[in-house]
């Protein structure tokens, strides 16, 4: 029987991988496992200077992608700091800025409805202990039990403007 071993992303992949999911979940359904695969239950989540629950969070983010059709999402930057430089790839601090487009199911002139997001995020991301282990074998190594403790966001939605024809 073969075995799996499990190589973790860096850090900073991993929560532009994360927030890439979330950004792109279509359904209420993924939004919330998306979340899930991203945040403590407990996480501390502070947005524009205003600390909020986790299902404010998750309000927050279904309205600022209401009726979406398709998303992407650009990143402009990131950076990490390994908690243990020893181990950095199980905990630290990340910060990242990017951009998010949402198509949403209305269409103006044949053209979808735009919401853009401007974000940037610092998130400290630790090992969740309370998640179960993976069944052994066939996994064997780490398994990914990292999820953000803390969250600090700054983020301005708008309308995208559409384009002159």
């Amino acid at each position: 029987m073969a075995t799996t071993e499990i190589v973790l992303l860096s850090l900073s992949q991993w929560t532009k991988n994360h927030l890439t999911a979330i950004f792109q979940a279509t359904t209420a359904s993924a939004l919330e496992e998306a979340l899930d695969a991203f945040l403590f239950k407990d996480a501390t989540i502070t947005v524009n200077g205003r600390t909020i629950s986790r299902t404010e969070f998750t309000n927050l983010l279904s309205g600022e992608k209401f009726d979406e059709t398709h998303a992407s999402i650009s990143f402009a930057g990131a950076v990490e700091v390994p908690a243990d430089p020893k181990s950095p790839v199980l905990a630290g601090s990340v910060g990242v800025f990017f951009t998010a487009i949402v198509d949403e199911a209305i269409v103006i002139r044949d053209v979808p409805v735009q919401e853009q997001t401007t974000a940037s995020i610092n998130v400290v991301i630790e090992q969740d202990d309370s998640l179960p282990p993976p069944p052994r074998p066939p996994i064997r190594g780490f398994s990914d039990r990292r999820r953000v403790k803390v969250l600090n966001e700054v983020v301005l939605v708008g309308r995208v403007s559409p384009q002159a024809v």
